[in-house]
């Protein structure tokens, strides 16, 4: 007859033994279905992480972009020059024209070109604003007065837009859309007007409007 200490040892045997079979295949299932619904929440927030990156990336290129834009149009604007040139046809345009070509914006004279080598040339440029699609071009002439066939450096400073409107403020305090303005017989005052201020107005796709006044004068 087997002793209480026999049968304590053999309860002990059992239950290692137990122990030893390991996982059910019930279990198995279920541990994967867990590990794998961790797999897809893990590689779902790691893909939110991804994309937000990318959008926060592309929204800094974006801001980047628009500010460099607002730089280049606030030097050239607020440096307005009042010297007119001779055109590629030898004549004679004032310092600021707008409204009254089809192919650009706005063309004017500016100072502020940069020497650092001290070459003997002007301090002054001339520059030119044009759209193409929903594109602003900044246009820059070699130097002042033109020859033929001088073609002018071109170069994209903004997308995404949707319209520019500038706007030209006379010595009575009266806002226009065309430099020189014209007169009562309808012919541009090229000498007669001084420009006290301009207006410009971007309207971005994805920014809305950016509003710049420049003071002349």
């Amino acid at each position: 007859m087997p002793t209480a200490r026999t049968t304590v040892r053999a309860a002990a045997r059992q239950i290692a033994m137990s122990r030893q079979q390991g996982f059910t295949l019930l279990e198995l299932l279920i541990s994967s279905i867990i590990f794998a619904i961790m797999a897809v929440m893990a590689y779902g927030g790691l893909n939110n992480v991804i994309r937000n990156s990318d959008a926060s990336k592309q929204a800094l290129s974006r801001l980047q972009q628009i500010q460099q834009s607002v730089a280049i149009i606030s030097r050239d604007f607020s440096q307005i020059s009042p010297r007119a040139i001779r055109d590629e046809y030898g004549n004679r345009q004032p310092y600021v024209i707008a409204g009254n070509k089809i192919d650009q914006l706005i063309e004017f004279t500016r100072g502020g070109r940069v020497n650092p080598a001290s070459l003997p040339r002007s301090s002054l440029l001339r520059v030119a604003y044009q759209v193409e699609e929903d594109k602003l071009i900044r246009l820059q002439w070699p130097q002042l007065d033109r020859a033929q066939g001088i073609e002018p450096k071109k170069t994209v400073i903004l997308d995404q837009l949707e319209e520019i409107t500038l706007r030209f403020l006379n010595a009575s305090g009266k806002w226009g859309t065309q430099w020189p303005p014209l007169n009562n017989s309808g012919t541009t005052q090229a000498g007669n007007s001084a420009l006290y201020g301009i207006e410009i107005v971007l309207e971005l796709e994805d920014w809305g409007k950016i509003r710049r006044v420049y003071a002349l004068n």
